[in-house]
């Protein structure tokens, strides 16, 4: 039931998200719609910065999906829980840029893991699907990298394009349809992730680095 309800609270923060930006117009939109194209189109030549900025979303992420242990156990509100942890993953990212491939597929293979208890405990199928996860993102680096940046630069195109364009009809029925925003984030995201790929794979491209390799 847990599993089931992540995607409906996904799409519930979205709209949520969403509403609260559309009265905010160009002023919010116009930035935001500059940071997602640049996500999508230039993240991966800026290992350093890309993997401060991951490491701080992948911290806010896991704030908002361990909220309720969070709470319970260390009396932590999910602002206060979000903004410690990315503070820690920004300095992390900044510090080691192999950290930010890790941490972006561990953190979903450590909630998927969470789903398949080992000895009778969810922690240990947690920290194995972390584990494993993290593994494959360090030996997928540049791909999880430019997959990572490119699918939350589609979101944040997408929220911007809706909070730019905040007063027309169109833009406050779609932010009543959350689906339809992670749709176009999605597609947006799958080709800014190509369009980074092929470029950093052409012979006349940048050099193809992971993001822990040296400069």
């Amino acid at each position: 039931m847990a599993a089931a309800s992540e995607p409906a609270e996904i799409l519930a923060g979205v709209a949520a998200i969403a509403a609260r930006l559309l009265p905010l117009g160009v002023a919010a939109g116009a930035p935001l719609v500059l940071a997602g194209l640049a996500s999508l189109t230039v993240a991966t030549r800026g290992r350093r910065p890309l993997a401060g900025a991951g490491c701080a979303l992948v911290g806010a992420l896991a704030a908002i999906a361990l909220r309720a242990p969070l709470a319970i156990h260390l009396g932590l509100s999910v602002a206060t829980a979000a903004g410690l942890l990315a503070a820690a993953g920004t300095l992390a990212g900044l510090t080691a840029p192999a950290s930010f491939p890790f941490a972006a597929a561990a953190l979903p293979c450590a909630l998927l893991g969470g789903e398949v208890p080992l000895a009778g405990h969810a922690a240990f199928g947690a920290a194995a699907g972390a584990l494993l996860g993290g593994l494959v993102g360090l030996a997928l680096a540049r791909v999880v990298a430019a997959a990572f940046a490119a699918l939350a630069g589609g979101l944040v195109l997408a929220l911007g394009l809706l909070a730019a364009f905040g007063e027309s009809p169109l833009a406050r029925e779609l932010a009543r349809r959350p689906a339809a925003v992670v749709g176009f984030a999605l597609v947006a995201g799958i080709a800014g992730a190509a369009l980074q790929l092929a470029r950093t794979s052409s012979p006349g491209g940048p050099a193809a680095r992971n993001p822990g390799s040296p400069p």
